[in-house]
């Protein structure tokens, strides 16, 4: 028993270095972001301020930069999540021609770096006319071969006994799909929006190649550019940006955490 309370306070131990090490970052850019950096002062250490933040969210056009990444990752979001659930649901129920050939080629997307894509899916928005327009940064985005080949294996491992129930009640299959799988999958779908959200809301090659006008710029470019001083990186601009923008991706971890820990405690419903 003592041994067994010694192990539980080396784990407790090193997940409180583990999270302390990955917070660290986070709080050291919280912490310098309220601090005003003077010259003989290496970090700006005791001198608060909220200057960055007035400079940020007033005088920089950041709210307008904020609401293009917004409304980019709601479309996004909203766009995998319908997709990836239909197609997920077919790929795992459903029988047609070429179906196993169609899901290499999902897997064989997965394979391909995404820089290698940035040179056709430039030009082909600029043949359809939305280069520099919000949706060269939807469109080519609103489906991703992880999220499909997540949603495929996740469904397949579900009974199918509740679908065969809601058919023999007379619900058809968007009903099924939306009112019997959908809950079904929450845990699958809980990881899709993290993972998605993550990636589009810190994508910045393709928004910086994407776009040309500050009007359509997304917050990690307009970041970049905004905290290039005349002399040198306004690090406590670039810091209280950086924070502001975390917000989002934190707000989302919080209110998706229940679903991953109902995921991984409670596992797949048994038959």
């Amino acid at each position: 028993m003592k041994l067994n309370s010694w192990r539980q306070r080396g784990l407790f131990a090193t997940l409180t270095v583990l999270m302390l090490s990955y917070l660290y970052p986070w709080l050291y850019m919280l912490a310098r972001s309220f601090m005003r950096h003077e010259p003989g002062l290496s970090d700006g250490n005791g001198l608060f301020t909220l200057e960055f933040y007035r400079l940020v969210l007033g005088n920089a056009g950041f709210p307008a930069f904020l609401f293009n990444s917004l409304l980019v990752l709601g479309i996004v979001l909203l766009a995998n999540v319908v997709f990836s659930l239909m197609v997920g649901y077919a790929f795992a129920r459903y029988q047609f021609p070429f179906k196993k050939l169609l899901f290499w080629l999902v897997l064989a997307t997965l394979m391909l770096p995404k820089q290698t894509l940035m040179i056709p899916l430039l030009d082909l928005m600029v043949r359809l006319g939305l280069h520099d327009t919000l949706w060269a940064l939807i469109l080519p985005f609103c489906v991703d071969g992880f999220n499909l080949f997540l949603m495929k294996q996740y469904i397949e491992g579900l009974p199918s006994d509740l679908e065969d129930a809601a058919r023999a009640d007379g619900a058809g299959e968007i009903g099924i799909l939306w009112h019997v799988v959908a809950p079904l999958s929450r845990p699958a779908l809980a990881v899709l929006v993290i993972n998605t959200a993550i990636v589009n809301w810190n994508s910045f090659l393709f928004p910086l190649i994407m776009t040309d006008t500050v009007a359509v710029r997304t917050l990690p470019v307009a970041l970049a550019m905004f905290s290039q001083g005349p002399y040198a990186t306004d690090w406590g601009a670039l810091m209280a940006g950086a924070t502001v923008s975390s917000l989002p991706i934190i707000a989302i971890f919080w209110v998706f955490q229940q679903e991953i820990i109902d995921g991984i405690t409670s596992g797949a419903l048994k038959d």
